[in-house]
């Protein structure tokens, strides 16, 4: 995370506005591409590779990989017509990068493929090694970038090419015993994982329509510049969804075992503990953030993007209700209700297809952002539903009593917005008003300050017995 900032400070002040857009472009277009050509098999993969032999996990994971060279072929394929047609805004802006992107594109998903084979295998350590690889080499590049008298796109990047293609040889060195014995099996497996996972997939180009259509709804009638603007509004609030992203990798395959094992009950405690404390965190950033906002921007990315200020603060928004119904929606595909997301997605992605470009024709970017909070929301609404007529009733009730302390902080930071020092009073006002009356945030954290306490104390125990 902390490379993830290093890196976005250091290329919004090396690269004018227009090439920053240019570059978020070329980032979502390879967003895009890999999307298309996952078929949903990645999260199929990660469900069924658990439950086979060791002879058929071999044979999956070679079925898994194959299917992935053919699919980003006809991708590919398919991306040089389409560029060559002119027929598409956001892909004629970026058509002398076609193959950096289409480099880019090949890196990412066959690195993908990689990363759910260490989360189905549970090694973990190998997964944080790998992002870890990943975003240091590509700060470090960066950072070298600072020593040339210009900078432009393609040297940006080449440098996101060679970081990727440096943590797949990492992970391919360390499960090398894995790799090889897949190359060596026999195809199996495939039919099923397609099968599971086409309804994901479908749920995953839906989602376009939820999480995506407003990038493209941008950069298509706004350009580089707006794309520049609404990129980094969305970059800050990536360092938020890059850890929530790090909890679903643990969260997802545990939610699988325990409905694998039968354990129902603990699956939905652990959903309802995971949405509360996700909801607790997520909030208090927000209302850190909005009490700090220009400051913030001002320090990490300079003067000329300081208008983007009150259109991050949105993004954090759209980060809470996100990461809240990705928590639901894991939890029925976990529970076999694999259809839920797309019936979740198919009726929010038409909602926010009409809704962003209608905000975004009135309001600019900006617009766009308050259309994605307001599909995210339905999105919740809808899945608390489903999810209560399958039968499983998830607690809500602490989430909303996290959210309304949440506006009333939030509200009163820009009512107070002269007046820093009152304002700043208002982040341990929601931290004691959530703790105060939420019997489950006190209770936990208890619990995580005795087993904190004990840490210590037993290692400096250790220490001072070692030295004596």
């Amino acid at each position: 995370m902390v490379c993830h900032f290093f890196t976005i400070m250091f290329l919004a002040r090396l690269l004018d506005k227009e090439s920053m857009g240019l570059y978020f472009i070329a980032l979502m277009v390879t967003f895009l591409l890999k999307l298309l050509s996952d078929l949903g098999v990645d999260l199929a993969f990660v469900k069924q590779y658990p439950e086979e032999s060791a002879q058929g996990k071999s044979n999956l994971l070679r079925s898994a990989l194959a299917i992935r060279v053919i699919s980003c072929i006809l991708v590919s394929s398919l991306y040089i017509a389409i560029e060559a047609s002119g027929t598409i805004p956001f892909i004629n802006l970026i058509s002398d990068y076609t193959t950096l992107t289409l480099l880019l594109y090949w890196m990412h998903s066959f690195r993908e493929i990689l990363l759910r084979l260490l989360q189905a295998e549970q090694k973990f350590n190998i997964y944080a090694g790998t992002q870890v690889l990943a975003a240091s080499l590509k700060a470090v590049m960066v950072f070298g970038l600072v020593f040339l008298t210009s900078v432009n796109v393609q040297q940006v990047l080449t440098i996101e090419i060679i970081a990727f293609l440096a943590s797949i040889t990492y992970v391919g060195y360390k499960i090398k015993d894995t790799l090889w014995a897949a190359f060596k099996a026999k195809f199996g497996g495939g039919a099923e994982i397609m099968k599971f996972g086409y309804p994901l997939y479908l749920n995953a180009l839906l989602n376009l329509g939820n999480e995506r259509v407003s990038q493209y709804i941008v950069a298509g009638y706004g350009g580089p510049l707006a794309m520049a603007y609404f990129g980094m509004a969305e970059r800050l609030a990536d360092a938020g969804t890059r850890l929530y992203e790090s909890f679903v990798n643990v969260y997802y395959p545990t939610q699988t075992t325990y409905f694998a094992e039968n354990k129902t009950r603990e699956a939905q405690k652990f959903a309802d503990r995971s949405m509360l404390w996700i909801a607790f965190i997520i909030t208090a950033g927000i209302v850190a953030f909005t009490i700090i906002r220009e400051p913030v921007i001002l320090i990490l990315f300079s003067e000329k993007y300081i208008s983007v200020a009150n259109a991050a603060a949105l993004f954090f928004g759209v980060l809470l209700l996100r990461s809240l119904q990705t928590i639901m929606g894991y939890f029925g595909v976990a529970a076999g209700e694999k259809f839920l997301p797309v019936k979740v997605s198919l009726v929010s992605s038409v909602v926010n297809i009409a809704l962003c470009y209608f905000l975004f024709m009135k309001y600019g970017y900006q617009g766009a952002i308050a259309a994605l909070v307001v599909t995210q929301l339905l999105m919740n609404i809808l899945y608390f539903v489903w999810l209560r007529k399958s039968g499983f009733v998830l607690s809500i009730q602490p989430i909303a009593i996290i959210c309304i302390c949440c506006i009333i902080a939030v509200g009163g930071v820009y009512l107070l917005d002269d007046h820093m020092l009152l304002s700043t009073l208002l982040f341990p006002f929601f931290i004691i008003a959530c703790l105060a009356i939420l019997p489950q945030l006190r209770s936990d954290s208890v619990i995580a300050w005795k087993k904190l306490t004990d840490t210590i104390s037993n290692r400096t125990h250790s220490k001072n017995i070692k030295n004596a």
